[in-house]
Formats: C-alpha cells, sequence, structure tokens
C-alpha cells in the first residue's frame, strides 16, 4: 500500500475504444501502438461505485496493487482543482509503476451507482471497463503476491468523502494456492479522518463498504496529492 503520492503526471489510456468515453489527455500525446492482453486475465475485479461529497474534491475507487510499488485503480473522481473535470465526476484511471504515479481522464460519470472494473493480463497489460464495457488498456506491471483496496478519497482539510463500493466480485490467480482471496477484508487503514465500514460483513466476495469521513491534519499546503487521504479496505491474495 502507498503512504504517499508522487507528482501527477497526466497520460491518456492507450486502445482504439478509448474514445467512445470521450478520453482526456491533459498532458501527453497518445501512444501509436495500443497494449494488447494475451490469454486469460490474471485478475478481474468489479464493482459498484456511488461517489459522493463536498468540498473541492473527493472520489471512490477499486484498486490493485503488489507490495512493490506498483498499482492500478479505476475509478471516479470530482476535483475543482482540476482545469478538465472543473469539479464535476469524470472516470479517471490511476497507476503506480515503481513508484511513479501517473493518471488519465475518461468521459464524465455521475453520482448515481455505477458500474467499473479492471482486468490485469500476465503479459504487463491492464484493461479499464465501465458500464460492463472495455474501454481501454495501458502497460501495467504487477510482481507477486497481489492485494485489493475499496477505497475513497477527499482532496484537502475540509474536504468531506461519502462514498460506496459494492458488490464486490475478484477473481485472481491461475496456480494451486494461489487462486481467490485470503480471509476476511480489513478496514483498519483510515487516514486522516477518512474510514471505511463494511455494510455486509463477513462478506468477501460480493462485500460492499461505505466510505465517509472529514479530511483533517494535513500539514499547510497538503493534498491527495502529496500525502495518502483515504480510507481503505483491503483483502489479499491467497499465498501459499
Amino acid at each position: 500500500m502507498f503512504t504517499k503520492r508522487l507528482r501527477r503526471l497526466a497520460l491518456p489510456l492507450a486502445g482504439a475504444t478509448a474514445i467512445t468515453v470521450a478520453l482526456l489527455a491533459p498532458a501527453t500525446a497518445a501512444s501509436a501502438a495500443s497494449p494488447v492482453p494475451h490469454g486469460s486475465p490474471y485478475v478481474q475485479y468489479t464493482a459498484h461505485l456511488i461517489e459522493s461529497g463536498s468540498g473541492t474534491g473527493y472520489s471512490s475507487y477499486i484498486n490493485v496493487h503488489d507490495a512493490h510499488n506498483n498499482a492500478f485503480a479505476v475509478g471516479i473522481q470530482s476535483d475543482t482543482a482540476s482545469s478538465v473535470s472543473k469539479g464535476q465526476p469524470r472516470f479517471i484511471w490511476e497507476r503506480v509503476q515503481n513508484g511513479k504515479f501517473t493518471y488519465g481522464y475518461m468521459g464524465g460519470a455521475s453520482h448515481s451507482k455505477t458500474s467499473v472494473g479492471l482486468r490485469w493480463y500476465k503479459n504487463d497489460v491492464a484493461s479499464v471497463i465501465l458500464n460492463n464495457r472495455t474501454v481501454g488498456t495501458i502497460a501495467l506491471n504487477l510482481d507477486g503476491r497481489l492485494f485489493f483496496n475499496a477505497e475513497a478519497n477527499a482532496r484537502v482539510n475540509g474536504d468531506v468523502v461519502h462514498s460506496q463500493v459494492n458488490d464486490i466480485s475478484i477473481k485472481v490467480g491461475d496456480s494451486s494456492g494461489r487462486t481467490g482471496l485470503a480471509g476476511t477484508w480489513n478496514t483498519s487503514f483510515a487516514f486522516h479522518g477518512l474510514k471505511a465500514k463494511q455494510t455486509n460483513s463477513p462478506k468477501v466476495q460480493g462485500a460492499s463498504f461505505s466510505i465517509d469521513g472529514r479530511v483533517s491534519g494535513l500539514p499547510r499546503g497538503g493534498n491527495w496529492d502529496t500525502t495518502e487521504v483515504a480510507g481503505i479496505a483491503m483483502i489479499a491474495q491467497n499465498w501459499r
């Protein structure tokens, strides 16, 4: 898990179908070639998001990551500091590779219940699923045991988030002892006033979470780009 966000670098989602969600690339030109998944996905993670809050910024996400500073997330974010979203809900993907954080906005979203998902393939390709449609792919390396987050964030002190991650379905693994999930969801990851609560404990598959709180305790000038400001529920892949 990451305790500090790095400088945000905006990149586009690759893939010809990305245009169907009105992809916006505020900083970088599109790649000439799209990564192509090979074989069956090693990971498939889907959920229904409800993104809500008040203030300058808030979000709701699903996230897969390893223990080596690599991660991928798909969600909905509202951010008044963004020249793209201007405070309106937008689909967004976020990627960390070797500690370097990049992201890309996609089309307009809503504060209503919305289906999102992600897949990851062992040839280091991830895909984004919005409203049950695959909308694009991106290069992504993950190593070793994987971990899964249901999370929400808010931007600065005083911002409020009231988001949900519901009806979770996770498929992971392709070998004996490393398929499926281990244990139950851990909701103890609470940062700067935000906290996840499982609303149908002790379910693992089909789990649902509310993530709520008001941001407090950030240093002067601190925000979700510089510090982990999140309520997170996490579960790990079986690893025997």
